[in-house]
């Protein structure tokens, strides 16, 4: 898509540097990928330092796709990503096994039980964790091995800046905050109360409504390439802070510690890179203006996504 947006962005005024070429390619509101609103590009006001931050959504191709595309083109010195040292670890051992199977003249079946199965064994061994925390911790793996196993790939555009760090001898820095203390928190977070609420009366009335996409999208179900669709449609800053609205006025404790805590976290991570020129942040889109707005006192939003085309 880059490749695309670096043939239509007009670029006058460009000087000889990666770095002007750039700032002129993201900040063209007529190139289609500005429209997508995926991207975030900071400038620090007193400091020739850059972030972009990509928001993407983890189970899409396109995502990991722009995300190889843009740490390419801007060839940072640092790459962060929304992952912490668990989640790390469990990724590059998944990246391992993958390309052990790739080898292999027969390749492993997998199955959702039999993934299931593996995620219980592994957070069951994990004494950190009160039982609770491990049917939490248990539901949430679980939810990506059903993506997974109906041919998505949750987590592939962490692999591809993963990947694309160790290319270009860029810094890996784990922006998130440790999965096990956001299960912890979020656990802390529910109540009895709240969850009787959710079970009996269903969602809150009277607050902000969800995208439309995202209904089409729930509707389509997962082995769908419709909801892959959808879900495109819905990969942009304007449909996502829609959505984040009614997530807090539904579920305000959980949006707080699902999202706005772990804001702080990597917008923090990204505030402890002080000799870095150039930083690639992959996240959830759902943490992009989040991160935005946390960093607004040092840096500058050289690319407003809510100009018009």
């Amino acid at each position: 898509m880059l490749r695309l947006f670096l043939s239509r962005s007009n670029t006058h005024n460009i000087n000889n540097t990666r770095r002007s070429l750039v700032s002129s390619i993201l900040s063209t509101s007529c190139s289609s990928y500005h429209s997508q609103q995926t991207v975030a590009h900071l400038r620090k006001n007193d400091e020739a330092r850059e972030i972009f931050l990509v928001g993407t959504s983890h189970v899409s191709k396109a995502s990991a796709r722009e995300t190889e595309e843009l740490i390419r083109l801007v060839k940072p010195d640092v790459v962060a990503v929304e992952l912490c040292e668990e989640r790390f670890e469990q990724l590059k051992k998944q990246m391992k096994e993958d390309k052990e199977e790739k080898t292999k003249k027969t390749k492993k079946k997998r199955s959702f039980l039999g993934d299931f199965l593996a995620i219980v064994k592994n957070v069951s061994s994990n004494r950190d964790l009160n039982a609770l925390d491990r049917c939490l911790a248990i539901g949430l793996k679980a939810f990506y091995a059903s993506l997974k196993s109906s041919g998505m790939e949750p987590g592939e555009e962490f692999r591809v800046a993963i990947r694309e760090a160790e290319r270009l001898n860029a810094r890996l820095v784990l922006a998130d905050r440790d999965v096990n203390k956001t299960l912890k928190a979020l656990r802390k977070s529910v109540s009895v109360a709240d969850v009787y609420r959710w079970f009996v009366y269903g969602e809150k009335k009277g607050g902000p409504t969800l995208p439309p996409e995202f209904e089409k999208m729930a509707a389509a179900g997962f082995n769908s390439t419709e909801m892959q669709d959808y879900m495109e449609a819905m990969k942009n800053r304007n449909a996502c802070a829609q959505m984040m609205k009614y997530m807090q006025f539904q579920f305000p404790n959980i949006v707080s510690v699902m999202v706005h805590q772990r804001d702080d976290e990597m917008a923090d991570a990204i505030k402890r890179e002080k000799d870095a020129e150039k930083i690639v942040m992959v996240v959830g889109l759902a943490h992009v203006d989040g991160i935005v707005e946390r960093l607004a006192g040092e840096y500058t939003e050289v690319m407003s996504v809510n100009d018009s085309e």
